[in-house]
This record gives structure tokens, C-alpha cells and sequence, in this order.
């Protein structure tokens, strides 16, 4: 084996130079800021959803539910627009860790092709948090209705 290779066979690597390493904090920081706003966006639509659900049922306001499932919907597209951000920046911190992109270059759209917001809307992140709230959401509709 070849010092310049990797057991399997491929090519060893490059070590990544200094700007190298500061373009992937810089990417990395990015890509930690957008997954604290995804949480926040998760905890600030369940907190109103369900504040909204819980008047609802109790004061059988039927408004109040369709306000809430409105919220959740808004909530879910805040939050797919998160995520399909943060997966094109880890397309670009992989390209950029293995040196295929110019240093410091922050563009994620040259990776929109990679990531559909069709996908994303049916990933398990939007969907299996989403899906449930409208159910509760739909239950009190139902319950303010029929109260």
C-alpha cells in the first residue's frame, strides 16, 4: 500500500489547511444557528397550537382550533424551511471538507437541485412532528363543533 492511499485503495486525503478549518467553523456555525431557530420554531408553534386547542375545546370555540391548525401549518413550512437550509449547508461543509468548494464560499444554492422542499416537507422531522398537532388539532375542531 501506497502512503498516499487509504486501505481501500482511494487517495489519502489532503490535510486541510488553516483557512480550510475556518471556512468549516464558519459553515458549522451557520449550520448550528439554523438548527437552534428549527427548535424554537418547534417549541413556539407547539405552545401556541396547543394553547389555542386547549381554549378551544374549553370555550368550544371552533375559530379558535381553525386559528391553531393555521398555526401549526405556518409553524411546519417555518420549520421545512429550516431544515432545507440546514441540509444544503451540510452539502456545502461536505464539499468544503473535501476542498471542492473555494474557500469561505457560503453559497448553499449551488446544492438546491440535491435537496427538494417536496422532501423535506415528508421528512420524518416535519411530518412526524407536524402530523400528530393537526390530528389534535382536527380532534378539537371536532370537539368545538360538535359542543
Amino acid at each position: 500500500m501506497n502512503e498516499a492511499e487509504e486501505p481501500n485503495g482511494a487517495p489519502a486525503p489532503r490535510p486541510l489547511t488553516k483557512d480550510q478549518r475556518k471556512h468549516l467553523d464558519f459553515i458549522q456555525a451557520v449550520i448550528s444557528r439554523i438548527a437552534s431557530s428549527s427548535a424554537a420554531a418547534k417549541g413556539w408553534g407547539l405552545t401556541v397550537a396547543i394553547a389555542l386547542f386547549g381554549f378551544s375545546t374549553t370555550k368550544a370555540t371552533p375559530e379558535l382550533a381553525g386559528l391553531g391548525l393555521v398555526v401549526v401549518i405556518l409553524f411546519g413550512l417555518l420549520d421545512s424551511h429550516y431544515l432545507r437550509d440546514e441540509r444544503l449547508f451540510r452539502m456545502l461543509f461536505e464539499d468544503a471538507r473535501r476542498g471542492r468548494v473555494e474557500v469561505y464560499s457560503m453559497d448553499k444554492n449551488a446544492y438546491s437541485e440535491g435537496c427538494s422542499r417536496w422532501d423535506v416537507l415528508r421528512s420524518w422531522s416535519v411530518v412526524g412532528f407536524y402530523a400528530p398537532l393537526i390530528l389534535v388539532g382536527a380532534a378539537a375542531l371536532v370537539w368545538a363543533i360538535a359542543c
